[in-house]
């Protein structure tokens, strides 16, 4: 993998470089518009960790920022959840508050620049996870349309995560990512090792441990052995996970809003956070975008289905492997079934795309995704008396000068629109090169 990742650095190395640039620009600018939340309330909690050790998962944000040195500056509001999530405790797996301790440890002292700091990590991160996606790719990166979508679909989805929120995303995605390459290297143990990582940094790329265990079930040991290391021995000692179990499963207990927009609930009851005490009514447009989406789903979900003869004639295992496709394509329906999904969490599953074997396949998974993202939006206007009473202020309120954050938020996206171009038309000039050679070849001429 080493090896794979050094020879791709180089041969990205112009693109990389770029790619740097824009990012370490776009680091000031967007600390500068947006109230980075999940960063501070890290950075707060990675400070804490070298005080209180794994006892702050026992602390909610603002008992810790309380506990912690006033000249340290936790205690502003900045670095603490909202009001209306003011009872959770520290919910992110142990690997991420790990990474953000030892973050922390590197750059000591509370400061203006600390900050910073974390999105620069976040920011190296996400330009190894672009060499990543391009391991993973292949030569397809220069015929596939798909795959050039998508890897400037994620250019910019981590740009976003990294050096405009500071979100924990970048290590997720680069454990996932190492554990498919180690994957497609038929290295299945430590495959399964890094997968386990990348679950305890944020769970949801659990949904990629079926097809892993698939082709290599006695390798599963090294996911459970992963978990051992960290997971059961801090359950043991009596570190409080309420708080992540209740963020995974979106239960009303860590938070009364609903802020999915996909979410079928809204139709059946929408809170009205305008009363006292909060009343629940019947709101049909909520169903909206559930209907279209299964519309959606019953006229292109035979693309992924196996076929009978070959299905029937397969032994058990062969027909899980059958079914994979399928499991893949059903994978975005299930952000429907929670209650807490913000927009980026739409790109979550978006390296499952990597997993397809056909090209149709994969690039009917991104105009899959590609519908549910405009279902989200649509969503949030059929379900807008719900929305404009809660969710959105909080959402608006966390770009410092308002709208003016469009200048600088249009700013960045030319930036990252014009990194997207030069690198595009570079690949296409690489791939007509390709092509004029092989046809050359093919006629009997020698290519020197």
């Amino acid at each position: 993998m080493l090896r794979a990742i050094s020879f791709k650095i180089y041969e990205m190395r112009r693109y990389l470089v770029l790619s740097l640039v824009i990012s370490i620009v776009a680091i000031p600018f967007a600390n500068m518009i947006v109230i980075q939340r999940d960063r501070n309330r890290n950075e707060m909690y990675g400070e804490a960790f070298w005080i209180y050790g794994f006892g702050v998962y026992n602390m909610t944000d603002q008992e810790l920022a309380e506990s912690l040195p006033p000249e340290w500056g936790f205690n502003d509001g900045l670095h603490v959840l909202p009001s209306y999530l003011g009872n959770v405790k520290y919910e992110y797996p142990v690997f991420g508050l790990i990474f953000f301790a030892i973050a922390t440890w590197l750059f000591p002292g509370v400061n203006d620049l600390q900050p910073l700091w974390l999105n620069f990590l976040l920011v190296l991160t996400f330009n190894l996870n672009l060499v990543l996606v391009a391991i993973l790719l292949g030569d397809k990166i220069y015929y596939s349309r798909w795959a050039r979508l998508f890897f400037g679909g994620y250019f910019i989805y981590g740009l976003i995560m990294s050096a405009g929120g500071g979100k924990l995303e970048p290590i997720v995605d680069c454990l996932l990512l190492m554990s498919l390459v180690l994957r497609q290297e038929k290295q299945y143990g430590k495959s399964m090792f890094t997968l386990g990582l990348s679950v305890q940094t944020k769970i949801y790329p659990a949904v990629f441990f079926p097809i892993l265990f698939l082709e290599a079930p006695t390798a599963a040991i090294w996911f459970f052995i992963s978990m051992l290391l960290t997971v059961i021995p801090l359950t043991l000692l009596g570190v409080n996970f309420s708080s992540l179990v209740n963020h995974f499963l979106n239960t009303s207990e860590y938070s009364s809003y609903i802020v999915n927009p996909l979410f079928p609930g809204l139709g059946l009851a929408t809170p009205d956070f305008t009363t006292d005490p909060v009343q629940y009514y019947f709101w049909p447009p909520g169903f909206i975008p559930l209907t279209i989406y299964v519309a959606f789903m019953l006229l292109t979900i035979h693309r992924y289905l196996p076929k009978r003869e070959e299905f029937t004639k397969a032994t058990i295992r062969e027909k899980l492997g059958l079914m994979v496709p399928l499991y893949l394509y059903l994978l975005p329906g299930a952000l429907f079934a929670f209650r807490w999904v913000m927009p980026w969490y739409l790109f979550w599953l978006g390296p499952a795309v990597l997993l397809f074997k056909k090209d149709e396949q994969a690039s009917g998974y991104l105009r899959e995704m590609t519908v549910v993202g405009l279902l989200y939006t649509l969503g949030v206007a059929c379900n807008w008396p719900y929305f404009i009473t809660g969710p959105l202020p909080d959402f608006t309120s966390h770009f410092v000068p308002g709208w003016y954050s469009l200048f600088g938020l249009t700013a960045i996206i030319g930036f990252t629109g014009l990194a997207y171009v030069l690198w595009k038309k570079a690949i296409e000039r690489r791939e007509k090169r390709l092509r004029l050679i092989r046809e050359a070849e093919e006629r009997g001429e020698l290519v020197i």
